[in-house]
């Protein structure tokens, strides 16, 4: 009789049991639900689990391995606060309240984690109002989901695997992160003392190997033994050495030392850092797959053009953007659609107002507008025949809005012989441009937005290889100097994608990095957000 009563007890703690858990549990369910209900996003991914916890300790300790692990990435745990949530992942609170609570907030802080790795830390929408949100492949919650089907010991190793872009630039960057933490960690370089005057080759220099000492740093110049040099004459070896400090920094290389080489000399490590911890969030804010495919970057702050195909960089030219404070290129991205050969530049209103209307009525408007190939015209899109005369009365027309003005097509126009539309509503393009000169000068922050290319018929030729006519080289510049056939436009077969991008920080094609100067002050706002100094 004891014995049979032994045994119903046992079945009786077993039944209690299960009743017990199954209670907890449906109760955890509910809070989750609960908590989860207040984001739609959360809501869809515990419904698709029944609201069911998906944390445990292994877990856990792996998503705070990971989250540490961010900081090679540019990504400091403390912009997760690691350091509020971890206490209660280490020490779970039995109530289920609490539970459902930490677990709902676990989940969303891992996707918010996932998501600025993979796409950016920073939402470019939210700092450059021109920027359109990009339709992600992957979304945080697949990566999430790909990371819980691994063994619960790779669930970190996963992630830092496959979310970060898979761009070698990027790679790049995160290795010379490490590199100018390092040089930091050794307490970074010291200021070079301003000599007063240029200092360059065959000069005496006192503070010679404190330049020498700071050049090896950054590698431009080598680290083997050289000859000592007892007099302190500024050789060529390390006036060379200064013309890669130079070019890698967006100054005039000339190998001497003058204010601008030296106050980019005195930017501090910790600047450096910083400077490139937000430009690798901007790599982040460009598509996954954009380097399998053919596309345009103009680099605005570089003031440069790359054209690239799987993953190859085709050429690279000097490109003119707008002036900082007053004309800034925007930071946006569209599609490549039609070139314009021999195009009739059509004056914005503003820049008629202010600046040509004024011009032509300081003295005699006609031979001002026949100087320079301007007519008046009732609409954009009029036959030349149809131009109406230059006279005062219709100058002010103009600058009212009523009547419209725009440049005859030529070699002087301000376009130039080619233009490359991506249709937007910010009136930007790339252009040729009659002023050949202005490629030659190191800050070229010169237009009134759009963006003036340097090698436009190179340019040209690679875009058209799309379409199935021949356009040879040949081809291209025999349509731009084709004068009977103005405005000639030519559409794409397929749209090229166009990124108008803001680097101050960059891996070129030789694997050197290169700082420029913030010339529409973007880096402030991107550093006020990860709250850099």
């Amino acid at each position: 009789m004891t014995h049979r009563f032994q045994k119903l007890s046992g079945v009786l703690i077993i039944v209690v049991l299960l009743f017990t858990c199954s209670r907890s549990d449906a109760q955890l369910n509910a809070e989750i639900q609960k908590h989860a209900a207040k984001n739609q996003l959360l809501s869809d991914y515990y419904k698709a689990r029944n609201f069911n916890p998906v944390w445990g300790p292994g877990h856990l300790s792996e998503l705070a391995r990971f989250l540490r692990s961010l900081e090679t990435h540019g990504l400091s745990p403390n912009l997760f606060q690691l350091n509020v949530w971890e206490p209660y992942w280490l020490n779970p609170n039995p109530d289920p309240k609490v539970q459902a609570s930490v677990e709902v907030s676990t989940t969303h802080l891992a996707l918010f984690a996932i998501q600025a790795l993979a796409y950016g830390f920073v939402d470019p929408t939210e700092v450059h109002p021109k920027w359109k949100a990009i339709k992600r492949a992957v979304t945080a919650s697949q990566f999430l989901d790909a990371a819980f089907q691994q063994p619960v010991g790779q669930f970190a190793a996963y992630l830092l695997d496959k979310v970060p872009p898979q761009d070698s630039r990027y790679s790049d960057m995160v290795k010379t992160l490490a590199r100018y933490r390092e040089i930091q960690s050794y307490g970074g370089w010291k200021p070079l003392p301003d000599p007063g005057r240029p200092i360059g080759p065959g000069i005496p220099y006192k503070d010679l190997d404190l330049l020498k000492a700071r050049l090896q740093a950054e590698r431009d110049l080598p680290t083997a033994p050289q000859a000592r040099n007892r007099k302190k004459i500024f050789e060529q070896l390390t006036s060379d050495a200064l013309k890669s400090f130079q070019f890698r920094h967006g100054i005039d290389p000339d190998g001497y030392i003058g204010p601008n080489t030296l106050k980019e000399i005195n930017i501090p490590t910790h600047e450096r850092i910083n400077t490139l911890i937000i430009n690798l969030d901007r790599i982040r804010w460009l598509p996954r797959a954009y380097e399998q495919a053919e596309h345009v970057e103009v680099n605005i702050a570089e003031s440069a053009l790359r054209v690239y195909n799987r993953r190859q960089r085709v050429t690279t030219m000097e490109v003119i953007v707008g002036v900082k404070g007053k004309h800034q290129t925007p930071v946006f991205h569209g599609n490549i659609q039609f070139l314009t050969f021999r195009p009739y530049w059509n004056v914005p209103t503003t820049i008629a107002r202010k600046e040509l209307v004024p011009e032509a009525l300081k003295g005699d408007p006609v031979s001002y507008m026949q100087e320079n190939n301007y007519e008046i015209v009732p609409y954009f899109e009029v036959a030349p025949e149809k131009a109406l005369p230059v006279t005062v009365e219709n100058l002010n027309k103009v600058s009212a809005g009523g009547l419209f003005m725009r440049q005859g097509t030529g070699p002087k126009n301000a376009l130039g012989l080619v233009k490359f539309i991506f249709p937007n509503d910010n009136s930007v393009y790339l252009h040729d441009t009659p002023n050949r000169n202005l490629f030659k000068m190191a800050d070229r922050d010169l237009s009134h937005g759009c963006v003036r290319v340097s090698r436009p018929d190179e340019l040209a030729h690679i875009i058209l290889q799309r379409n199935p006519e021949n356009w040879n080289l040949n081809a291209v510049r025999a349509a731009m100097e084709d004068a009977g056939n103005p405005n000639n436009k030519v559409h794409l077969s397929e749209p090229l994608p166009v990124y108008l991008m803001y680097w101050t920080s960059f891996i070129m094609g030789d694997g050197r990095v290169r700082f420029d100067e913030d010339i529409y002050g973007h880096d402030v706002v991107m550093k006020q957000r990860f709250g850099l100094r």
